[in-house]
């Protein structure tokens, strides 16, 4: 049993499982906690020290310097408009922040006490009086209800759809904020509100929230802006004053001095960068460059590190795209027909030199991926909605086809073109038209030209069938914009995920975001199955039920074919120069770069022979 600990003379800081049915909670909820799960207590006693997965003695000091592509205009990252800084999360504090060697676990951070009401009808926070703004103001409920109301009303649509379920938000005095929840509240939302950023509500009186911020703000985070340059870096610095540097969820983290990002107009730039030293650390996220591009001599010499961090975290799902919202994927043969098109095992085997699994969910990495047919409770949720789904769903397992990696994928191509026939759509003049005569045609969208290489040949694969395919790769900012504004055909989308989905995949797929500008519903995903299963997901108040839920929602989501699955890798692949320590620890989320420090010892050696290295 885990140890629970009760502080302070008012029942302080307890914790309590938010998995318990209404009913039952009514009779076990404590008063208030020191942290919060979905799944279970927390796995820390309340008077931890530290997190299990840092060195709480990690050395402060030094300047450690990473590359962003494309550009920043803004340092607000909470608005559609502009560009905003990498790093701009630094400058602020939220009510809770989360462990990262457990599910679905936050301990309190601005918030000293988090109080769940037996009933789940409200979430009360009430913050440490110790917190303060980098102006040594304190950070008060108020801030907290103005905060909310604001990004709500004002920031990206994402607000509205993940604080959907909050009735009302209210302060009870200078350090206590309560949500009132909707009836049909998921269980994560004190969690979800525990991730709400708090802002300075005086500091923005008289500015224009919604417009590009150009000034540094003021903040409550252990950073704070140095200096910047518009679309060419930013640097932030740590403050020595930041409030909660000894707190146990601050313990060990945020170790360097200087932060820096550096941006450069493409990647290929990015690495050059890297390469000559000016840059310090990469999250290699291309298989051949992992391959090949890390043979230079700075490698060789030891001075320069290669290292796989294996995580336990679902992997979501990234594919290429499609835009229903355009008549040319309205149908789902023809998505399906696009999806049979690529042929991953020849991509794996030549581009990627193996490096990857398919991806077959949009859960994938987890126990939450639906397999085989659906059974049980998973069939039950489907069963009433059997007519509006393809029959094929209750009879066959998903999957996608797999070629012999040669490059030969003509049987695959022929089932494709059987669906597309179906569809309506014939190979004249070796070009795919409708019954109108009207040429099937898209652009597939990039922000990465790296991209081209993999995406090229699929583009040739899809001309095979005759759909007449161009790839047009622009800018990040330009391409963030036509995102927003649902201005694309098909483009690469990522759908990260977590160990408790919830309320974002209203967001996902949900209809309503479908018609929301800026939403995260990409592929304007807009069913009444979809949308019934994530009302089941987010209402789910057990595993067992979470699990039918999402298996049915990913089951749903795969025979809709909007999304061209492509691939995952449950590790993440870092090069350093060797400067850092870090913890050797492992955990469930692989690495986490602000419990990484400066190692002055080894930084000695290799800065003095860093930039004489051969780049190769």
């Amino acid at each position: 049993m885990k140890r629970r600990t009760f502080l302070g003379a008012s029942a302080g800081l307890i914790t309590t499982p938010l998995w318990m049915p209404r009913q039952a909670a009514a009779q076990t909820v404590p008063a208030g906690g020191y942290g919060v799960g979905v799944t279970g207590l927390p796995g820390l006693p309340a008077d931890f020290q530290n997190f299990t997965y840092v060195n709480p003695a990690a050395p402060k000091g030094g300047a450690a310097t990473f590359s962003e592509v494309g550009g920043f205009d803004s340092f607000n990252p909470f608005i559609i408009r502009g560009n905003p800084a990498a790093g701009a999360s630094y400058l602020w504090d939220t009510l809770l922040r989360p462990a990262l060697d457990e599910a679905a676990v936050a301990y309190g951070l601005l918030a000293e006490t988090v109080a769940i009401a037996p009933d789940h009808g409200s979430v009360t926070f009430t913050l440490r009086p110790e917190a303060k703004f980098a102006d040594g103001s304190p950070v008060l409920a108020s801030d907290v209800v103005w905060s909310y109301e604001t990004l709500c009303s004002k920031g990206q649509p994402f607000y509205q759809q993940y604080y959907a379920a909050v009735a009302s938000v209210a302060a009870s005095g200078d350090r206590t904020v309560v949500f009132t929840l909707k009836p049909d509240a998921p269980r994560e939302m004190p969690l979800i509100l525990g991730q709400l950023t708090v802002l300075p509500a005086a500091w923005w009186k008289g500015r224009d929230f919604t417009a590009p911020l150009t000034e540094p703000p003021l903040g409550s985070g252990p950073y704070k802006i140095e200096r910047s340059a518009f679309n060419r870096s930013i640097t932030y610095r740590r403050r020595p004053d930041y409030w909660a540097k000894e707190l146990p969820v601050c313990r060990g983290f945020y170790n360097f001095d200087l932060i820096t990002y550096e941006y450069f107009g493409d990647p290929s730039v990015a690495l050059q960068g890297f390469k000559a030293g000016d840059i310090d650390f990469r999250n290699e996220n291309i298989a051949k460059n992992w391959a090949t591009a890390y043979d230079f001599s700075a490698v060789q010499k030891g001075l320069v590190k290669k290292q796989v961090f294996p995580d336990r975290l679902p992997a979501g799902l990234q594919g290429f795209g499609m835009n229903t919202r355009r008549a040319i994927f309205a149908d789902p043969r023809v998505r399906q027909a696009i999806a049979w098109a690529y042929d991953f095992e020849w991509a794996n085997k030549v581009l990627f030199y193996g490096g990857y699994e398919r991806t077959l969910s949009y859960f994938s990495n987890s126990d939450l991926a639906c397999s085989g047919l659906p059974q049980g409770a998973e069939l039950a949720l489907l069963e009433p909605f059997r007519s509006q789904l393809p029959p094929e769903l209750f009879t066959k397992p998903f999957t996608l086809p797999v070629n012999d990696g040669s490059g030969n994928n003509r049987p695959a191509l022929l089932a494709a073109l059987k669906l597309l026939e179906q569809a309506g759509w014939t190979v004249k003049d070796r070009k795919l038209s409708n019954a109108a005569g009207q040429p099937m045609s898209f652009e597939i969208l990039l922000n990465d030209p790296s991209f081209e290489r993999v995406t090229l040949p699929y583009v040739q694969d899809l001309k095979r069938l005759g759909i007449e395919v161009s790839v047009r790769a622009i800018d990040p900012s330009q391409y963030q914009t036509r995102m927003n504004d649902f201005d694309y055909d098909m483009a690469i989308v990522l759908f990260p995920e977590s160990d408790v989905p919830g309320n974002e995949q209203r967001g996902y797929w949900g209809s309503q975001a479908a018609k929301i500008p800026g939403s995260n519903n990409l592929m304007g995903v807009s069913s009444p199955v979809v949308d019934a299963m994530i009302a089941k997901v987010v209402a789910a108040n057990d595993r067992v039920s979470l699990y039918a839920a999402v298996h049915a929602l990913d089951r749903v989501l795969l025979w809709g074919w909007y999304v061209v699955p492509q691939w995952h890798l449950g590790a993440y692949r870092l090069a350093f120069w060797d400067v850092f320590g870090f913890p050797t620890q492992p955990f469930r989320a692989g690495f986490d770069i602000d419990s990484w420090w400066i190692d002055q010892a080894k930084a000695a050696i290799t800065d003095q022979q860093r930039h004489h290295s051969n780049v190769g």
